[in-house]
């Protein structure tokens, strides 16, 4: 039995390795919006003193993206700074994982710019309040009614401060909560933080 147990590790170990992928990043593929090691998705959110982007992906996901002076944003086959992206942005960015499975890029692909996709978000925050009805752990979102019976997805960043995140992980169906953060349509919010 203990030899049957350890062929087993070996071989999943062996499919990882086959694969490209450390244990435990299998299903991190796909699932948030990012295919081989580029995540796809749309700039939410630019914050050039911390060097992060945030990107949310067409499922509602947003990951957390980091930077630095050496990455390269590509847009209609020119080379662009990082300060030239805009929140509406629809990018790929290639990434890697430090040690402690935070993302960083190299390079940034704009596939289409925020005018060209007539983009218009704007800089504040909004504030929502509402019932839990649903919550997703998985794909780190939960869904409220508010005051006015619509149903609103809000998504979790994928590193978001363990602040939000431990609230997150806290939240059961019947819960009322005030958030605050960014609509990004009628039905679509990211969370930026719990009031």
């Amino acid at each position: 039995m203990r030899a049957i147990k350890r062929l087993s590790i070996v071989l999943a170990l062996a499919v990882f390795a086959l694969a490209g992928c450390e244990p435990g990043q299998w299903d991190r593929r796909g699932d948030y919006g990012s295919v081989g090691n580029e995540i796809i998705g749309e700039i939410t959110n630019l914050d050039s003193r911390s060097r992060q982007i945030v990107i949310r992906a067409d499922s509602g996901r947003t990951t957390m993206v980091r930077y630095d002076n050496n990455t390269e944003v590509i847009y209609r086959r020119q080379n662009y700074q990082v300060a030239n992206l805009e929140r509406g942005d629809y990018v790929a960015a290639r990434v890697q994982q430090d040690r402690d499975g935070r993302y960083y890029t190299d390079t940034i692909t704009v596939r289409e710019s925020a005018q060209d996709r007539g983009y218009t978000g704007g800089g504040r925050l909004d504030r929502t309040e509402g019932r839990v009805e649903f919550v997703d752990s998985r794909r780190g979102t939960f869904e409220i009614r508010d005051s006015r019976n619509r149903l609103i997805v809000v998504s979790v960043a994928f590193n978001a401060p363990r602040a939000v995140t431990d609230r997150f992980n806290r939240l059961r169906s019947g819960d009322y909560v005030r958030i605050e953060g960014r609509s990004v349509a009628s039905d679509r919010f990211d969370l930026e933080n719990f009031l």
